[in-house]
């Protein structure tokens, strides 16, 4: 199974640094679910690290067909908190 998902990411195109945790075939199309393996993210204003979890959002995109199917790319979208006092930004995805 981990092959398989390898060659259908690198098919794909897919991000570097997502997982499939799930493959869905239904009436609607194919759809993969997909998130992010890392633990961290870094602030976009002040560059600093942060292990602060404040969401998590699903976003639902439609990928080229495959196979003559509607392909449906479900991406778990984390939101951050950064927790340096001195940045504008509180919140970052």
């Amino acid at each position: 199974m981990g092959n398989a998902m390898h060659s259908l990411k690198t098919l794909l195109q897919l991000p570097c640094g997502w997982r499939c945790s799930r493959q869905i075939i239904s009436s609607d199309g194919i759809t993969l679910h997909l998130h992010g393996k890392r633990k961290t993210a870094q602030c976009p204003e002040c560059f600093k690290r942060s292990d602060s979890v404040h969401s998590c959002r699903r976003r639902r995109i439609q990928h080229l067909p495959c196979s003559g199917q509607t392909l449906w790319l479900v991406f778990s979208v984390r939101h951050w908190y950064c927790r340096n006092p001195a940045c504008s930004r509180k919140i970052f995805a």
